[in-house]
């Protein structure tokens, strides 16, 4: 169950899924006359924001040589892989996504998280460049979401009535089992879609108070049409990620 506590965030953004694949014994396939296949263990490993690059290695392959020594995937993400042995479910590290929803998280804007590998605050909140835009016109307004998040918690970490509220808050939530399947190219696009459609559901006055929150409580003047007032939305979300 995820707590409260400080996290390594250097790897935050990247996150390990041990299973096993069938792959072909090309020697064994030889000597044979067809085709002979073994199960092997690999990790699939997921980039927050990523839409398509998933690479997959041997968990017995080289991640890096450390002073002479090999250091294995299995090695890297030590934890994980146990847990995958044991046959446990394996957790994707940092604090629930469901934690946003009173930052304004919306079904929507989950769903096209999980589908992009985002699984945890820490890795939103750390998501730059290409990975961010990967979330479309909703990408700023979710960056800013966990950016309020993490203040919130700082803030309360000098408060420890504050911090036994939050582990009360997290222990409500299950755990971020990691989905084995992955969301393909289309179920990406349909969530991203999905996601930029919350503003079709907002009415021009609504855009208008979400401009003013954003603008030091100054609305829009006149009348502008509905492109612009949305445009003006996007464009203060974006100044404030």
């Amino acid at each position: 169950m995820a707590e409260p506590i400080e996290l390594d965030t250097r790897e935050i953004t990247v996150t390990p899924l041990f299973r096993y694949e069938s792959v072909e014994d090309i020697n064994a396939s030889e000597r044979a006359g067809h085709l002979v296949k073994n199960m092997i263990q690999v990790v699939e490993v997921r980039f927050a924001g990523s839409k398509n690059y998933s690479p997959v290695f041997p968990v017995d392959a080289m991640w890096k040589r450390e002073n002479g020594k090999v250091i294995t995937f299995a090695e890297r993400w030590a934890d994980q892989y146990r847990a995958f042995l044991a046959g446990a479910d394996q957790e994707a590290a940092g604090t629930p996504l469901e934690m946003l929803r009173s930052f304004g998280m919306s079904d929507a804007n989950l769903s096209l998280c999980r589908a992009l590998r985002i699984y945890s605050i820490e890795a939103l909140h750390h998501l730059e460049g290409d990975a961010l835009k990967s979330l479309g016109m909703a990408g700023n307004g979710l960056k800013e979401m966990a950016r309020n998040y993490m203040a919130a918690r700082d803030k309360s970490n000098a408060n420890s009535d504050e911090v036994e509220k939050l582990r009360a808050e997290l222990a409500a939530l299950k755990a971020q089992i990691i989905p084995v399947k992955e969301a393909s190219p289309a179920d990406i696009d349909a969530a991203i879609q999905a996601s930029d459609d919350e503003y079709a559901a907002l009415s021009n006055d609504q855009i208008k108070e979400r401009i003013a929150s954003l603008n030091d409580g100054k609305r829009p003047l006149g009348n502008p049409s509905r492109a612009t007032l949305v445009d003006a939305l996007k464009e203060l979300e974006g100044a404030a990620a």
